[in-house]
Formats: C-alpha cells, structure tokens, sequence
C-alpha cells in the first residue's frame, strides 16, 4: 500500500522533528539553570503546551492509519514503534520543563551548579545519551540502540556521585538543606531522561528486530 507508507514516512519524519524540539528543550532548560536565569527556565515550561499538542497530534494520526489501513508486519510494527516513543519523548520534555520550573529556586538559593564536579559529569551523560538515542531513532540502527541501552549503567553512576557530592559540600549547614533538595531534584530529572532514552532505544530494537527486550534480565531471571 503505497499510500500507508507515505504516511508512515511522514509520521517518522514528524517523529524526528518532534524528539529534535525535545532535545532542544533539556538543551534550553540546562542552560536556563547553570545561568541561573529564572525567566529562560519559566520559557521551558510554557514552551511544553506545545510538545503535548504535538505528541496528540501524533497519536491521533497513528490511530487514524491503524483504523484505515489496519496494518500488518512491519507497518504494525512501525505504528506501534511511533506511539511509544512519541510517548517517551513527550515525558522527557515534561522532564526538561521539571527543571526549567526550578530554575527560579536555583537564582533564589543562588546555587552555582559550576562548584559541583559531578553536574558537568551527569550533564554530559545524559545529553549525549539522548544525542545518540535520536540518532538511532532517525536511522533505525540496531547497533546504535544496543550501545546505547548498554550505557545506561553510566546515567545511574553519574547521577549517584552527583548527589553524593551535593550532600557532602552542604552537610555541614542547615541552610543547606534546601539547596540540596533542589540539587536532588535537578539530577533526578535528568535520571529520569537517561531512562528514557533506554526504552526509546530498546523500542528501536523492536522494530528492527520485532524482538521486546524490555525487562529481558527480569524474564531469564524467573525462567530459573
């Protein structure tokens, strides 16, 4: 069905354009916080309306394709694919807008992110985490998804040593504690992102392979 399939090629391409807006927005919230700038992080937020039309928009188109033309194989597959991680991508916008919410604390506490070793390390885990996932969402590479699945354990580690530092450099001052609250918050953001990424790409997976690798070890796990 040629028809199907240059909408499917138009869905895709909506796809990139919209984890393209995603990415821009972590980009635009991180810069928001490590300047301190109140009114950039507020943007973020108001800019998400935008990105949740949009995962909408997607969504309902995908429902029409599968009412229309229901689907068989690798066109099931690709509309099942769309749906998810259009899904996934609009939560790591919410996530972005998460943080550029707690920007106005971070100008308030005055917290310079630059004199916490560990931020720098977690930020660049999770951007170019999220750089490749997109990658492998726009080329559909099996081995790109699978690299990037496989560095999940980085995130975690990244995320640990930064709020092992944020306690350590405010334990000493009750003042502190808000501070780290709001430290604590900003780095389970991007956690959370990282996570994200992870079933994107084991999403990318799927439809390569048609293969649900999600919860894989959980599944051999209970076999034994």
């Amino acid at each position: 069905m040629p028809q199907l399939q240059n909408r499917l090629d138009r869905l895709m391409l909506r796809l990139d354009r919209m984890g393209m807006r995603c990415q821009q927005a972590v980009l635009d919230a991180l810069a928001a916080a490590e300047g301190r700038d109140a009114i950039a992080g507020s943007l973020v937020d108001e800019q998400d309306a935008e990105i949740d039309r949009e995962e909408v928009d997607i969504e309902q188109e995908c429902i029409r394709l599968l009412a229309l033309y229901q689907p068989a194989a690798i066109d099931l597959r690709t509309l099942c694919f769309v749906i998810k991680v259009n899904n996934d991508l609009e939560r790591i916008a919410d996530k972005a807008a998460s943080i550029g919410r707690r920007v106005k604390h971070v100008a308030a506490e005055r917290i310079d992110l630059a004199q916490y070793p560990g931020w720098t390390d977690l930020v660049r885990e999770v951007t170019d985490r999220l750089d490749k996932t997109l990658r492998a969402i726009a080329t559909r590479n099996l081995d790109a998804a699978r690299a990037v699945i496989a560095s999940d354990p980085n995130v975690d580690a990244a995320y640990g040593r930064f709020v092992r530092t944020a306690l350590t450099k405010e334990r000493s001052d009750l003042a502190g504690v808000d501070v780290v609250l709001t430290l604590t918050l900003l780095a389970r953001a991007l956690e959370r992102i990282g996570d994200l990424c992870t079933n994107i790409a084991e999403d990318v997976v799927f439809l390569c392979t048609g293969d649900i690798v999600r919860h894989a070890q959980a599944r051999e796990d209970a076999k034994i």
